[in-house]
C-alpha cells in the first residue's frame, strides 16, 4: 500500500544523490560544473522545480548543468514509486543550491584548489500541503580550472 510517510525520505535521498559523487559530468562533479559558473557568474543560487523540470537563474545553466538537472529530475518519479509512495501524493517539489561565494578555504586534500561552503535543500509538498524538508551542507570545489 502507498504511503506518504516515504517522502521524508525521498527528500533526504533525492538532495543527497544529486549532489554526491554519483553526479559526474565529463571532467568534474555536477556540484563543481555548478560552483565553478557560479564564480563566473557571481549568481551563488539555483532553483530547481523538479517536476516541472525548470530551473533558474538561467545565467547557471551550461548545457552540462542543464542535461544533468533533466536526468535527475526524471528520476525523481521513480524514486518517489521505488519508495512506496506515488507521484499522486506530490503537489510541489523544489530543490536549491546555494554556494558563499565570499567564504573559502584551500582543499585538504590539494591546496591548489579552493573550496567554498554550499546548502542543498529539497521541499516536497504534498497533496494534504505537509511539507517533507531536508538540508545537506557542506564544501565543494570545482576539479577543473
Amino acid at each position: 500500500m502507498t504511503s506518504h510517510k516515504p517522502l521524508k525520505s525521498v527528500s533526504h535521498n533525492f538532495g543527497h544523490s544529486f549532489i554526491s559523487l554519483m553526479n559526474y559530468i565529463n571532467d568534474d562533479y555536477f556540484m563543481g560544473h555548478l560552483l565553478k559558473q557560479a564564480r563566473k557568474t557571481k549568481h551563488n543560487k539555483l532553483t530547481v522545480d523538479i517536476l516541472q523540470n525548470k530551473a533558474e537563474p538561467k545565467e547557471l545553466l551550461t548545457e552540462q548543468i542543464r542535461q544533468s538537472i533533466e536526468y535527475w529530475n526524471k528520476w525523481f518519479p521513480t524514486l518517489v514509486e521505488n519508495s512506496g509512495s506515488t507521484m499522486d501524493f506530490v503537489s510541489s517539489a523544489t530543490m536549491t543550491i546555494e554556494f558563499d561565494l565570499q567564504q573559502t578555504r584551500p582543499y585538504a586534500g590539494n591546496t591548489d584548489y579552493i573550496e567554498s561552503p554550499f546548502v542543498c535543500e529539497i521541499v516536497i509538498v504534498d497533496d494534504r500541503q505537509k511539507e517533507y524538508k531536508r538540508k545537506h551542507e557542506g564544501w565543494w570545489f570545482p576539479e577543473t580550472k
